[in-house]
């Protein structure tokens, strides 16, 4: 069941997107949206003989900046009055440096995160956190929702979905907390990028057995094999587009290295160009 949906909010106009989509998605699973606006504070670092000169200036620096996640925390509120499902909001001030920790803890007690597209090819998007993408896709072990770039006011009817399959755990954990949307769905092709490689393996179609574990849950999918594409994305996006899906499914393969997230090249191409909402789980 869908019963906790996280929203980041950050007072921009992206605001509305997510919000379309999360009141759409808790309309549909009468669920309830918590919105999360996390305000990332400067750690000021003095020397000593600056401590004496500079305490007040950023005093001052910190009042305003402060003064201002008041103003954009009002809007918000002033936005989330408007929604049809119910609600609460969360704030957290905290440094830059603790924002992940925040995102990832509130994202545990959630079944799904709603955010935006961070990235465009080779850099993040203006007014876009992708720290706060990552953490909740990486540091949570749920469901991120993630809203297009490309139409994003869109709200698709999620009655036709395609699963990137693989046999990994990153696989495995999409589809479990797909679960609730393959089971209302009435149409779901479960997809596998195959290159060159023959249908069978080993003696056993490739996806028979998600296919049965599906059926057990009463979700009847068709298996699909794509082959000859240049990228795994590039296959995805196009059955996507054929079969006018609305929800794409998929596991999100990445590691970490110095706190920073090393993402997978289907998942940073899922997170940069996906042209239909996708469901992602690490």
């Amino acid at each position: 069941m869908i019963t906790e949906i996280l929203v980041h909010l950050d007072g921009s106009s992206d605001d509305e997107f997510r919000l379309l989509h999360a009141e759409h998605l808790a309309t549909a699973h009468r669920a309830h949206i918590r919105g999360l606006y996390c305000e990332s504070l400067p750690e000021i670092v003095l020397t000593l003989p600056q401590y004496a000169v500079s305490r007040s200036a950023a005093s001052e620096q910190m009042t305003e900046l402060k003064a201002q996640a008041d103003r954009t925390e009002k809007a918000i509120r002033l936005r989330l009055d408007k929604l049809s499902v119910p609600y609460d909001f969360r704030r957290f001030d905290v440094l830059a440096d603790g924002v992940d920790r925040v995102v990832a803890s509130q994202a545990r007690t959630a079944d799904l995160t709603v955010v935006r597209t961070p990235y465009q090819p080779g850099f993040a998007l203006p007014g876009r956190a992708p720290e706060f993408v990552e953490a909740a896709l990486f540091g949570s072990g749920r469901g991120v929702f993630v809203v297009p770039e490309e139409d994003p006011a869109r709200l698709r009817p999620l009655d036709t979905i395609l699963v990137a399959w693989t046999d990994s755990k990153e696989a495995a954990n999409a589809v479990a907390q797909a679960m609730p949307f393959l089971k209302k769905a009435t149409q779901v092709v479960v997809a596998m990028v195959e290159g060159d490689k023959p249908a069978e393996a080993g003696g056993t179609e490739p996806g028979a057995d998600v296919a049965r574990y599906l059926d057990r849950h009463g979700v009847t999918v068709e298996l699909r094999h794509l082959r000859e594409w240049n990228t795994v994305s590039e296959a995805l996006f196009n059955e996507a587009r054929r079969l006018d899906a609305g929800l794409l499914v998929a596991g999100a393969y990445g590691h970490s290295r110095l706190r920073e997230w090393i993402l997978g090249g289907v998942t940073r191409d899922i997170l940069t160009k996906t042209p239909l909402p996708a469901l992602l789980a690490h």
